[in-house]
């Protein structure tokens, strides 16, 4: 869609001091999430387009291409403009998103649906090269004192245990889905993904909502979502989900720790770190 850019006007979304703070972090090599603004596109004071400017092009155009592969949808801002190193896309208004609402199991899992129905292709686990992942993780916790040798073998145990022939499917999926990045939509009162620089086009369909897992979904609102891939046909996934699950922690876990040796030095909270992947032994 056409979008007619004159005219209107745009402002920062973060205030001067956050982004001053942000270049300074990324000086530093202290700022994980990468190089972008976000402002608030107005016509006649009405907002009415976010603007995502990005580090590079690239950045920018692999989430152009994302957007426009997952189409319109109550779900996720719609792409309508891309140049350069910036995005355009519709203003979604509403409220911020509770995780302890009482429609939330139901609103929630309508998102990520959205994500695992869109086209994905499957893959069996043998042949994704995760478990060879996981492992190298394993060895690299180890080597830098979060496992000891009793831990490390139980989850080595642990993923041995799945069945290679299992199939994973990749596709769109949502991969930071903290309460923050979402929106319940005044409209419809949907469930809005709205930090769209995180909508993946080849992820591992369900890491998202392992993510959420980890964070604010209760159990409640996990059955409510496998329940749903279920009636939707998305059986793949649904089987998939406890490996799924295993690959979110460690995979968080190792990328945690690589942070702390990175930035600081050494590991930080390594109790914290051990007691996160002792829950994946049940």
């Amino acid at each position: 869609m056409a979008v007619r850019l004159q005219a209107l006007t745009e402002r920062p979304v973060y205030p001067v001091m956050r982004r001053m703070r942000r270049a300074f972090m990324r000086r530093l090599g202290r700022w994980s999430r990468g190089a972008y603004d976000v402002r608030l596109v107005y016509d006649h004071g009405e907002p009415v387009y976010k603007k995502v400017v990005f580090n590079s092009a690239h950045q920018a155009g692999r989430v152009a291409a994302a957007l426009r592969a997952y189409g319109e949808s109550v779900f996720v801002p719609s792409l309508r403009h891309h140049a350069g190193n910036a995005i355009w896309v519709d203003y979604v208004a509403g409220h911020a998103f509770d995780p302890n609402a009482s429609d939330q199991p139901k609103r929630v899992a309508e998102c990520f649906t959205s994500f695992a129905l869109r086209p994905s292709r499957g893959v069996a686990l043998a042949d994704s090269g995760l478990i060879e992942t996981l492992y190298e993780r394993l060895a690299t916790l180890s080597e830098h004192g979060v496992l000891d040798a009793a831990l490390g073998r139980a989850l080595a145990a642990r993923i041995a245990r799945f069945d290679g022939r299992q199939t994973l499917r990749f596709g769109f999926d949502y991969a930071d889905p903290i309460a923050a990045n979402l929106l319940t939509r005044a409209d419809t009162g949907q469930t809005c993904a709205i930090d769209v620089k995180n909508v993946r086009q080849d992820g591992l369909v369900g890491l998202g909502v392992a993510k959420a897992r980890a964070r604010w979904l209760d159990e409640a609102g996990l059955s409510a979502i496998l329940t749903h891939w279920q009636r939707q046909g998305l059986d793949d996934v649904v089987r998939s989900f406890d490996f799924v699950q295993v690959y979110e922690r460690i995979e968080r876990v190792a990328q945690q720790a690589a942070t702390d040796i990175r930035s600081r030095g050494g590991i930080r909270k390594r109790d914290a770190k051990i007691d996160k992947l002792q829950t994946l032994l049940g």
